[in-house]
């Protein structure tokens, strides 16, 4: 039992540092993480991909680029690879660019281009860790580790027989 916590206990705090990694990183570079829920970037990102993001200008956004912008007509950004890029609309501000929009797995290019000032370009994919984060976020999942975190830190105080702590 005594090397089961201890196992256990490695494993929680290797996903701790990870987690506050992943967030000071994230602070410092402005990273988020995208996660996608179709297929439309398959094969190199499958349905259940994480992207890791990162903020650029439109000015720095070539063809080729794996960008996430927002929809004019949804609240839900897409992420699309750049198979052109325009200059802007006359009523667009200056530092737009329109850019065509496709899907790996997508016959064709979207139906409207995207004038954008700003994306987020992807940096790296992770196929189907995206899922793992998925399920964690579902009710069921995210109330029994709720009632697991509770169960541990009360193992960890409880009270313990003197006895038992040091044995001879």
């Amino acid at each position: 039992m005594r090397i089961l916590g201890r196992v256990f206990t490695a494993i929680l705090a290797v996903v701790a540092i990870g987690l506050v990694s992943w967030f000071i990183y994230a602070r410092i570079t402005d990273a988020t993480l995208v996660v996608f829920r179709t297929g439309s970037m398959s094969p190199t990102m499958p349905q259940g991909a994480v992207a890791v993001t990162h903020p650029v200008s439109a000015q720095e956004i070539e063809i080729g680029d794996v960008v996430t912008v927002r929809r004019s007509d949804s609240e839900l950004p897409v992420t699309h690879r750049v198979v052109e890029v325009r200059p802007a609309p006359d009523e667009a501000p200056p530092e737009s660019r329109e850019l065509i929009l496709q899907g790996d797995a997508n016959a064709m290019a979207d139906a409207t281009p995207y004038v954008v000032t700003n994306a987020r370009k992807t940096a790296i994919a992770v196929p189907y860790l995206g899922r793992a984060i998925m399920l964690i976020q579902g009710r069921a999942v995210m109330g029994l580790l709720v009632i697991a975190l509770g169960g541990l830190v009360t193992w960890a105080f409880w009270p313990r027989n003197p006895e038992e702590a040091n044995p001879t």
